[in-house]
């Protein structure tokens, strides 16, 4: 069941609306004067490596496979990060930090390893093709 979720080309459509949720809940997060408290880690770094080590793995799930995909997951991510910190530079409590934009890449990469690891582990335990 789980290699098929992870494999099979009709749930992409699934992890895109994931992404797209998790984009929106991001943004409404980040965009907020106030976030609420709940939804706090206790440290704003890791709010974004969480963030976006999940946009990164959700974002895997949602293109095809290939050799560039990696790349262009953390493209769009880098360019998320950046836009969140520019939008975040024009809303009063809020600050831009570059060290936002470095956490959220640690995040993504790391998102990305998880993502290669879970992608490995589920093909090892696939059973051979007849």
């Amino acid at each position: 069941m789980i290699a098929a979720v992870l494999h099979d080309p009709r749930w992409r459509a699934a992890w895109r609306l994931l992404f797209l949720a998790l984009v929106t809940v991001i943004s409404w997060l980040a965009f907020s004067p106030h976030p609420p408290p709940e939804a706090d880690l206790g440290w704003d770094k890791a709010n974004h490596f969480a963030a976006f080590a999940s946009l990164a793995v959700v974002g895997m799930q949602c293109l095809r496979a290939g050799a560039r995909r990696r790349w262009i997951v953390l493209a769009w991510l880098l360019a998320f990060g950046i836009l969140i910190e520019l939008v975040q530079s024009q809303i009063p409590g809020r600050d831009a930090e570059l060290q936002d934009v470095i956490a959220d890449m640690i995040g993504a990469a790391i998102g990305l390893a998880a993502h290669a690891l879970l992608m490995r582990l589920v093909e090892d335990r696939s059973p051979p093709a007849r």
